[in-house]
């Protein structure tokens, strides 16, 4: 907890958002006398609102192996983050999910393959929705983090702080056409997940991090958020309880192939990251549905036909030239509000 909260202050005190360098725009942080209803917590909260029209690069990511980072999963002589620990402390419906997919927490040395000599590891067993393989599509993208919670806290999953607002449309491959409609945020309860309420800004995900997948680079995070809501596919509801999580990082993809970068291979130069961009949005819906008994496994319903005849069971979406267009620190009370807080 001390390491999030560090990175939070370090995320206001230097700027982090508000360089130039950092957003590829002169966007100012803004102070604003929050709702009232802050706790007492050190943390005044903060705003950050991403957008991107349609008309600008966004991809539909597919099913893919993954390259293994050495860093993150260590070597079969000396191997890491296999989950195994995380299965067995969860309970109940949570643990029924990471048993199906332990991904979520960490990988299973059988989902690992080698290179000929068995000394590394070298991509993964299964496919995962974390591959370098990309196709464009059309997407329009506005989402706003507000957070007022510094940390996740005890009671249900919805009890939180944390809100944001979010439109997101777009397309797969074929051309159908999407629309996520987020209903309330919530705090996954996977451990080891640390998810600041359910949106966290300024802080690293993924990777060593402990929360999210080690599928994904430890990455920085300018807002992120964690939610249940509903898919619209060509205009039709084609499921509600759907988990949800955005997030706009740091660029981790790469410039001459849209992979996904590794770990050791982070951060990009700007001459190695796509597009040259500092950063961009993702849009992950997992095959994870929530219910009132918790979460279960349950594909995402999409129209994307893939080559062995069944439908891609998650969403992987990128906006690859998103702006921030907004960062605002919350104030409480009227009084003045620094960024320089102890």
């Amino acid at each position: 907890m001390g390491t999030l909260t560090h990175d939070r202050r370090e995320f206001l005190q230097l700027g982090a958002l508000a360089g130039v360098g950092a957003l590829g725009g002169d966007v100012p942080i803004r102070f604003e006398q929050d709702d009232g209803q802050r706790a007492d917590t050190g943390w005044p909260g903060v705003r950050v609102r991403v957008a991107q029209d349609r008309g600008k690069t966004a991809h539909w990511v597919l099913p893919g192996r993954r390259r293994i980072s050495e860093y993150v999963f260590g070597t079969p002589e000396n191997p890491r983050r296999t989950g195994q620990h995380w299965v067995n402390v969860a309970e109940g419906p949570v643990k029924r999910l990471l048993q199906e997919q332990t991904y979520q927490v960490g990988l299973p040395v059988e989902q690992r393959q080698t290179n000929a000599d068995g000394s590394a590891y070298t991509i993964t067993d299964i496919l995962t929705g974390y591959s370098d393989s990309a196709q464009e599509t059309e997407g329009e993208l506005d989402v706003t983090y507000v957070d007022r919670q510094p940390s996740d806290t005890p009671g249900e999953p919805g009890d939180t702080r944390d809100t944001a607002e979010v439109t997101a449309r777009f397309a797969d491959p074929a051309g159908n056409e999407y629309e996520v409609v987020l209903d309330h945020i919530v705090q996954p309860p996977f451990p080891p997940w640390e998810t600041g309420g359910g949106v966290v800004t300024g802080t690293w995900l993924h990777g060593v991090t402990g929360t999210g997948t080690p599928l994904m680079p430890r990455l920085f995070n300018y807002g992120a958020l964690w939610g249940v809501g509903a898919l619209r596919v060509n205009g039709e509801m084609a499921a509600t309880g759907r988990v949800i999580h955005f997030m706009s990082t740091e660029n981790v993809r790469k410039a001459d192939s849209y992979a996904l970068a590794l770990d050791e291979e982070l951060p990009l130069s700007e001459d190695e990251t796509y597009l040259g961009r500092p950063h961009h949005t993702h849009l992950f819906l997992p095959p994870i549905e929530a219910t009132p008994e918790g979460p279960r496994p349950s594909p995402v319903p999409t129209a994307f036909e893939l080559s062995d005849g069944e439908t891609q069971p998650f969403v992987h979406y990128m906006w690859d030239e998103d702006t921030i267009e907004e960062v605002a620190v919350l104030g409480s009370g009227g009084g003045e509000t620094t960024t320089d807080s102890e």
